[in-house]
């Protein structure tokens, strides 16, 4: 065989690597986003309503239901993919009608930073900003005109960084709670428990939602869930807890939790801490990727979708435009 020869041969075989790799590639593209089915999830989930400001280019992170006497039903929060203030959206379910408002510190300065979640009391909604929880009044929000400023009321301050938030009306709780990836999302050491070789990452506080838990410097969480990474979303009945969890293009999980929190917990810097692990799992429920907060409302639980948004939205393996809801009793049993 002479050089050419060669030269051709070695052409060829390089050649037909690389049209295998392209194939195997391609194969596995096709079964990554065509093969996301979720049967279980669809056999008991419900398309509810739009998810509100994605065209406008919100990334939505948080979701919450409304008092029943009040004029909305829920209240959606998210951040702008172009900087522009962050807003939360309130929301009348089987309708089109929505709004939005946006929040202004007392000095009048407008708010654009990384909303995360936010949830509601019978005269506040609360939003998840950074290492506090800010409080705007319901009326106000319920009064302002669409677009415009409200004005935050007064803050809860903490020591993590909220990622998302929910009120336990039942138990007069506020829950609070990190994020953690190992990449990207660390916490701090402290908050790495380890038991039977299952380490949880993160910490959900849960504080004193009375009037004098806000602006006290000195509140301290009453108890402390210990909870797994990737934890977008966290809902509470007397009997269970429920984690939203997901990152990036890899499926969602609900986990379905028997509450400990009626128990006895144990000591950590003199608070109560509770593990959700596998001792107490009831149920795992895979859904379509990048679901967020999560709340409760008339007997169902309804989940939140990032994977429409602008950021992401040519990239993920299930676009999801509305927000879905699973009655309790189909799931955690």
């Amino acid at each position: 065989m002479n050089t050419k020869e060669k030269r051709l041969k070695r052409a060829f075989i390089a050649l037909a690597i690389i049209l295998a790799v392209f194939f195997a590639l391609f194969i596995f593209l096709m079964i990554w986003f065509l093969g996301a089915k979720y049967p279980d999830f669809k056999s008991v989930s419900k398309e509810e309503f739009e998810i509100q400001g994605l065209k406008e280019g919100i990334s939505p992170q948080g979701l919450s239901a409304l008092p029943e006497d009040a004029e909305y039903d829920f209240a959606m929060s998210g951040y702008m993919v172009d900087k522009s203030p962050s807003r939360v959206y309130l929301i009348k379910s089987g309708t089109d009608e929505a709004k939005y408002f946006t929040l202004k510190t007392k000095e009048g300065k407008e708010v654009n930073s990384h909303f995360g979640g936010v949830t509601a009391t019978k005269n506040y909604i609360l939003i998840a900003d950074g290492k506090k929880i800010v409080r705007v009044r319901l009326e106000d929000a319920l009064s302002a005109e669409n677009g415009a400023a409200v004005e935050i009321y007064d803050e809860l301050k903490t020591d993590i960084n909220v990622a998302f938030c929910y009120y336990y009306e039942e138990e007069n709780l506020l829950f609070a709670g990190e994020f953690y990836r190992e990449k990207n999302y660390k916490t701090d050491e402290s908050h790495h428990l380890e038991k039977d070789g299952e380490t949880n990452y993160a910490f959900i506080y849960a504080y004193n939602a009375d009037e004098s838990a806000f602006g006290d410097e000195n509140n301290k969480p009453v108890s402390i869930l210990s909870v797994r990474g990737l934890v977008q979303g966290v809902a509470v009945t007397g009997d269970k807890i429920y984690l939203s969890c997901s990152y990036g293009l890899a499926d969602s999980k609900l986990y379905v939790y028997s509450n400990p929190l009626h128990g006895e917990g144990e000591p950590f810097n003199g608070v109560p801490l509770y593990r959700l692990d596998k001792d107490n799992l009831l149920s795992t429920l895979t859904m379509p990727c990048m679901s967020e907060e999560i709340c409760i409302k008339d007997g169902k639980l309804y989940i939140l979708y990032e994977s429409l948004c602008k950021k992401y939205k040519y990239f993920v393996r299930v676009q999801t435009k509305n927000v879905f809801s699973v009655p309790l009793e189909k799931i955690g049993e």
